[in-house]
């Protein structure tokens, strides 16, 4: 593959309020983004998150280190109008990068049918998830005013046009595997590509049928939390966490395993390979809201897609400037992947 990328969260809305990141720090971000680079071998990078200026200051730091930069804005819960605007202010983020130099490619939303509200009914992710997942709920009335794809599409166009007013470069969209996107529209597709136990048996003639569009295709999400069974769940392995406790624990008993993901990360970057895809980034380098314990029930980081793990803060200002977190198996397996042969 042409792209060996992971993604890097630098701030996104959990359900309960907050962030995933409280504090960016920028010497953190840069010691971060040298891990990638040299350690992880990656050449490139998809920064997520909601904030238009962390964005841009993890994307400077993600180009000082040789990095090409997947500029890939999430406003979790907000509606047409406000994703319209976030993604037209970071389109012109974008264009003041690539006229310094950086490579930079816009992805213009990720998985808008339950991300955004609006398309499918909903107050909350969670509903429209369970939404999307009944048929049954699915009414005459409800699509009176189009279906939910049609919708989506017709808002992706007219973000599309307006963003290529704003920057010269590159756009593209993280689609669900659920998602039939009109890919006229953009340059590259983008698929959050998670294999589970529902779709192993299919999942590489999946992968194999973005090809048809003819235009690269970009594996722009894809990973497995780090437990026994996690491989099964691929992207609903987080919903293990109770999120009603305080703190957080998980809600059942579970083995952590760190060799299920890696084995599940080697695998998918292997098949990625053997299809042609042109590039993958890995969800995800680090999740600091979800922080590891001696305590099983509330080692989070079990329950989290990241290739490290995470400690908790210490009380001490210094703690927040440097890394908090430990490689694991999924780490290495993937710098294995990614640093094999000769690169250019």
């Amino acid at each position: 593959m042409r792209i060996r990328g992971v993604t890097y969260d630098v701030g996104t809305p959990v359900i309960n309020g907050g962030l995933t990141r409280e504090t960016l720090p920028l010497d953190l971000v840069e010691q971060e983004m040298q891990v990638i680079a040299k350690e992880l071998h990656c050449n490139a990078v998809r920064i997520t998150g909601q904030d238009i200026e962390r964005l841009k200051l993890a994307a400077g730091a993600a180009c000082r280190h040789g990095l090409e930069v997947w500029f890939s804005p999430s406003v979790h819960n907000a509606n047409e109008q406000e994703t319209f605007q976030n993604m037209l202010e970071a389109a012109s983020a974008c264009e003041d990068l690539r006229k310094v130099g950086s490579q930079v490619v816009l992805v213009l939303g990720c998985e808008l049918s339950v991300f955004m509200s609006g398309l499918i009914p909903g107050d909350s992710l969670l509903d429209r998830l369970a939404f999307l997942s009944d048929p049954s709920r699915w009414t005459a009335d409800m699509l009176a005013n189009g279906s939910p794809e049609e919708r989506l599409n017709t808002f992706l166009a007219r973000v599309a046009t307006e963003a290529r007013r704003r920057f010269a470069g590159p756009l593209t969209y993280a689609s669900g595997l659920w998602e039939d996107i009109d890919w006229r529209n953009f340059d590259i597709v983008g698929i959050d590509a998670y294999r589970d136990g529902n779709n192993r048996q299919e999942f590489p003639g999946l992968i194999r049928n973005y090809t048809q569009f003819g235009q690269p295709v970009v594996v722009t999400e894809f990973g497995c939390c780090t437990y026994v069974g996690a491989d099964d769940l691929g992207g609903m392995g987080w919903m293990v966490v109770n999120r009603q406790s305080t703190p957080w624990r998980l809600g059942k008993p579970l083995t952590r395993d760190e060799s299920v993901q890696a084995r599940y990360l080697t695998e998918l970057l292997e098949l990625f390979d053997s299809e042609g895809v042109d590039g993958a980034f890995v969800y995800t380098f680090v999740s600091p809201s979800y922080p590891s314990s001696i305590d099983p029930r509330y080692d989070l980081d079990t329950a989290s897609y990241s290739l490290v793990r995470t400690w908790p803060a210490g009380n001490d200002a210094a703690s927040q400037h440097s890394p908090r977190w430990e490689r694991k198996q999924a780490f290495h397996a993937v710098a294995r992947h990614y640093g094999k042969g000769n690169h250019p």
